[in-house]
C-alpha cells in the first residue's frame, strides 16, 4: 500500500517529538542499509562503525583539534 509524502508528513507530526526523533533515526538506518547493500563487503565495518565512532568525532575537543586543518 503506498501513501503519499503528504500522509506520513501528517502521521509524523502527529507524533510526540521523541517518537519523531525516532521515525527519523529508523529513516537513517534504512538509508544505511541501502547504501550498504550497494558497496562490496569490504566497506561493511566501515558504515558499522561510522556510528559510534560518530560520539567520538562530534566532541567539542575534536571540532577544536581539527580546526587548524580547515
Amino acid at each position: 500500500m503506498a501513501h503519499s509524502i503528504q500522509e506520513i508528513t501528517a502521521k509524523i507530526r502527529a507524533l510526540p517529538e521523541p517518537m519523531q526523533q525516532e521515525v527519523f533515526d529508523f529513516i537513517k538506518f534504512m538509508h544505511t542499509k541501502v547504501a550498504r547493500q550497494s558497496l562490496p563487503s569490504k566497506y561493511e565495518s566501515t558504515l558499522l562503525s561510522e556510528q559510534a565512532l560518530a560520539v567520538d568525532w562530534s566532541r567539542p575537543e575534536e571540532d577544536e583539534a581539527w580546526a587548524s586543518y580547515q
